[in-house]
């Protein structure tokens, strides 16, 4: 499942706290995948079983820390892209013209491909 949402203001403490419960929450629940944060939307990328992934979609859309959830894939997939990742929260370079190519490297080469243009593609928002 990959969404996009538009992030209310965080903070480096707040983005720190965000990531430190999903990961601890993922690992018990068996979810991998990442988050990407520009400064003003997410894009979150998960895999599990797909009870697991409903109730977690589920208390998301009720997060404060974010509003107006747009899911663009929502689909079962044979194996999982992240199998390593708890939740790994995946860094923009400053200059948006840096970003694809340095995004493009922290992504597995496996990545299946619309997928990859969706998470690269919103590395060019601003």
């Amino acid at each position: 499942m990959v969404y996009i949402s538009t992030a209310a203001p965080l903070g480096r403490s707040g983005l720190d706290d965000l990531m430190a419960t999903a990961v601890a929450r993922n690992r018990e629940r068996g979810i991998t995948g990442f988050l990407l944060y520009n400064g003003r939307n997410f894009l979150q990328l998960i895999e599990g079983v797909e009870g697991d992934l409903r109730a977690l979609f589920d208390r998301l859309v009720t997060d404060g820390r974010h509003f107006g959830m747009v899911t663009l894939e929502n689909r079962e997939i044979e194996s999982r892209a992240f199998p390593e990742w708890d939740m790994r929260l995946l860094g923009l370079a400053e200059s948006v013209a840096q970003r694809r190519e340095a995004l493009s490297a922290q992504l597995p080469e496996d990545l299946d491909p619309q997928i990859r243009r969706t998470v690269l593609n919103f590395a060019s928002l601003n």
